[in-house]
């Protein structure tokens, strides 16, 4: 953890309204076809390297703490992925990345001798061969296992398992299988989104988000808030959850146009390198959000969330989750004596291996 990010994240606290998080999609070149993504109509040029360091150096200006260079097509069909990551990194954002698992090893060994943070996986399912059209395939298990067993210290692995009526029913045994084959890695269960919008799908249906409350396991990470926010979402047609995009968090396009999230352009456009990009950023109106019917992506919602005090608890119990590991002493006596017991252990051994 970067100072930059500790203070940023503090200055959130306290201002909540200060930009944050940031997307940024480095292409819209991607080696597969998923039945529900919007991405082939929004192909667009790409910028050089010299010019996407000129994009950090921006978000570096107006406080980005968080950059998930995801949120377009794969990200490791660029040559230069991990230059990109190590400026970021240079520049004390906390970086994380999202891959479909699909490439070769090579290219993940790359992401373990880079500087990034945490390196995300989609993943749909955990039995048969769907490739090239959703996340289900032996090739990304595989992949997942190599991350899982050769992962570095201070480097996180999360797999982001988006459920639609597709794989509700297979929603246990891929939590199941994770957990026994993937210790290492942190599991994040999402909603479908759909409705209108440029990567939602208008060809499926919400799905009941009862298993959010049904489903433990070691490795899962949940919030009591984003499980009551995924029940309103299911049960209503619009869901207005206080969206802040545009200022809080935002999407950067592979050619610097900036987008207030994944799902909507800004009005009027506007491109993260024009020289008067700031001041005319300052001076937008996003008003226009509030248009849309909401969502439940947690990049934006839980994020967010986070920096509202009732939401505290769940924020420490996601940093137990993924600061720990599931068969850790450290969990056996926060179970047996209390969480306080068990954090004293967790720093107390935590420090004598520093030492």
């Amino acid at each position: 953890m970067s100072w930059k990010y500790a203070l940023r994240t503090m200055r959130n606290v306290v201002s909540r309204r200060r930009p944050y998080f940031a997307h940024l999609a480095i292409t819209h070149r991607c080696n597969m076809h998923c039945r529900f993504c919007h991405i082939p109509e929004e192909r667009c040029e790409e910028l050089d390297l010299d010019s996407m360091k000129r994009v950090l150096d921006v978000l570096d200006r107006m406080g980005i703490a968080v950059l998930s260079i995801s949120g377009g097509g794969e990200p490791l069909l660029r040559g230069d992925y991990t230059d990109i990551i190590n400026y970021a990194a240079e520049k004390g954002f906390y970086t994380k990345i999202t891959s479909n698992g699909t490439l070769s090893l090579d290219h993940y060994r790359r992401l373990f001798e880079s500087r990034v943070t945490e390196i995300g996986i989609s993943l749909d399912g955990v039995r048969g061969n769907d490739l090239p059209y959703s996340h289900v395939s032996p090739k990304i298990l595989q992949t997942i296992q190599y991350l899982n067993d050769s992962l570095p210290n201070g480097k996180g692995l999360t797999l982001n398992v988006t459920i639609s009526q597709t794989n509700i029913h297979q929603v246990d045994e891929i939590i199941e299988y994770c957990t026994q084959h993937y210790p290492n890695a942190r599991v994040w269960l999402n909603p479908v989104v759909v409705g209108e919008g440029k990567l939602r799908t208008d060809r499926l249906n919400k799905v009941n988000p009862d298993y959010l409350r049904r489903i433990d396991s070691p490795i899962l990470v949940k919030a009591d808030f984003f499980i009551r926010a995924a029940e309103e979402q299911f049960q209503n047609e619009r869901f207005n959850w206080g969206c802040l995009a545009g200022r809080f968090s935002f999407d950067i396009k592979p050619n610097g146009d900036f987008w207030i999230c994944q799902d909507q352009p800004s009005r009027p456009p506007l491109n993260i390198l024009d020289p008067d990009f700031l001041e005319k950023h300052r001076r937008a109106n996003f008003g226009y959000r509030k248009e849309c019917s909401g969502c439940t992506y947690s990049c934006y919602f839980v994020t967010q969330k986070l920096f509202e005090p009732s939401n505290w608890p769940d924020l420490g119990r996601i940093w137990w989750t993924t600061a720990t590991a599931p068969n850790e002493r450290c969990r056996d006596i926060a179970h047996k004596y209390g969480w306080l017991v068990g954090l004293l252990y967790f720093c107390t051994l935590r420090n004598l291996i520093h030492a």
